[in-house]
């Protein structure tokens, strides 16, 4: 075992062991198969439903039995991203592990601590008989990363808690007591074509280097998003150089910031030359924007194969028209916490398909008001580039309760812990808690967690130090209630 010298030994234990598995998104079949028998095989009573989504009960210990149950909830999937050139099969390969300083990472590919470390945190829980807790209700959910399609289709009549825990918190010292409504935005531009004019040459562009990121988490971070870049070099390569675009795509998740991009172009021969000086320009005007943020930003351009056909000029027009257009990154900040985004919106990932172009988005609005905004700036984009956008797997926000009693319990173990008070805010990211909160109305929500930094890039790190102090401050508040 890799990381079989680490404290808490039943959280990291427990944790090399999902990390074997592959667990996807929409591939959480075996994990979810893994994490019931590993209840039932300790006794405990366990609902495993047609989503894969797992609820395991776990009674009062002694002298507990009448306190009000709490539930315990995180996600079993995690998003897969990975370096270029790694060789990593996400439905097949297990995650490889390795230590480096004080933290847990995976050579070339994402952790999978958002949200392995709710997964091993449960299994911890059952595993260790000595705890002392009221009722515990633990629900490990699917599809979290893409749409909270398991948080969706929860049964209610399974949970009988008042109060919850949520534990896909990613910063310790933070306590989550609200997060932003979420929507998927799929675009999509008819293509037409045209032949390949003769005394064209073609080249391949390519932006890679970025940082990338959890496209709730980091959106206010300034790095750069590989396919708003994409869209600003291919701006001015068509107004400097008259290009042609023959393919496009970039990104791996809607949330994820995208970290590279690659478009294939004609340019007319004439034209090399100052397309070669117009790649030079974009070079250093990104490097300066982005010099603090993406020191490792990339621009380069490379002589291509001629394609069979090409974009028609009008469609390569509205392509690039929609990557200027589209809304991306931070619209407005909270007027009620500082330093909160109010609304974003990550321009993810880009396809080209056989009869169009695919752009995926995904909003996010502290409000209902916020996400109308963007879906009207959408929406008017769309109706003028004769595209289509569609508005699915919504998810609601999670409003704080100001009068929570399970939040001031959390704030008390925290403050007797660490000697100094947490900071309380709300989450731009999206948590499943506003659909859990709908589903069980009256549901007292605190969320929380430990250190995890670069979520849903392959440079993603878990904290082992801040592991071992969460995990305390979790049997301590258990206790307590």
């Amino acid at each position: 075992m890799v990381l079989g010298n680490l404290e808490p030994k039943v959280f990291f234990k427990n944790f090399e062991a999902i990390s074997q598995i592959p667990r996807g998104s929409g591939d959480e079949k075996r994990v979810s198969d893994f994490v019931t028998n590993f209840a039932r095989d300790l006794g405990y009573k366990v609902v495993q439903d047609t989503l894969n989504n797992v609820i395991i009960y776990k009674p009062a210990s002694a002298g507990y039995e009448s306190k009000p149950a709490v539930i315990l909830q995180g996600h079993l999937d995690m998003v897969c991203e990975k370096n270029a050139g790694t060789e990593h099969d996400f439905t097949k390969n297990p995650l490889k592990l390795y230590i480096d300083g004080g933290f847990v990472k995976a050579h070339g590919t994402t952790l999978g601590a958002d949200n392995g470390t709710a997964v091993a945190i449960c299994m911890a829980i059952l595993e260790d008989k000595a705890l002392q807790h009221p009722a515990l209700e633990m629900v490990l959910t699917v599809e979290e990363e893409t749409g909270m399609a398991g948080a969706e289709n929860l049964e209610a009549s399974l949970f009988k808690a008042t109060r919850m825990l949520n534990l896909d918190s990613s910063d310790e010292g933070v306590i989550t007591i609200g997060c932003a409504a979420g929507v998927t935005v799929e675009y999509s531009i008819p293509l037409a074509f045209d032949a390949v004019p003769q005394d064209y040459s073609a080249f391949t562009i390519q932006v890679k280097g970025l940082h990338g990121g959890h496209s709730g988490a980091d959106i206010h971070k300034g790095r750069g998003n590989a396919l708003v870049m994409m869209g600003c070099v291919l701006g001015a390569l068509e107004k400097d150089c008259g290009i042609r675009l023959a393919h496009i795509h970039g990104g791996m998740k809607l949330n994820a910031i995208p970290r590279e991009a690659t478009a294939e172009i004609l340019v007319p021969a004439a034209h090399a030359e100052a397309l070669k000086t117009a790649i030079a320009g974009c070079k250093r005007t990104f490097g300066e924007m982005y010099k603090a943020t993406e020191p490792t930003l990339e621009i380069s351009c490379a002589a291509g194969t001629l394609p069979s056909r090409i974009f028609s000029a009008e469609c390569s027009d509205k392509i690039i028209a929609t990557l200027l257009l589209l809304p991306n990154g931070v619209q407005a900040m909270s007027q009620e916490m500082e330093g909160v985004v109010a609304a974003s919106c990550n321009v993810g990932v880009v396809h080209t398909l056989k009869d169009a172009i695919k752009i995926e988005c995904f909003p996010r609005g502290a409000t209902a008001f916020h996400l109308q905004g963007m879906e009207q700036q959408i929406r008017a984009l769309a109706g003028r580039t004769g595209a289509q956008a569609n508005f699915i797997q919504r998810s609601p926000a999670w409003a704080f309760d100001a009068n929570s009693a399970l939040l001031k319990e959390v704030v008390a173990v925290y403050e007797k812990q660490y000697g100094s008070a947490p900071v309380v805010t709300a989450l731009h990211a999206g948590l499943e808690c506003g659909i859990l909160a709908e589903k069980l109305p009256g549901l007292d929500i605190v969320s929380l967690g430990p250190n995890t930094h670069d979520l849903h890039t392959p440079d993603e790190r878990l904290s082992i130090a801040s592991v071992g102090r969460v995990w305390a401050m979790i049997v301590a508040l258990l206790g307590r209630l």
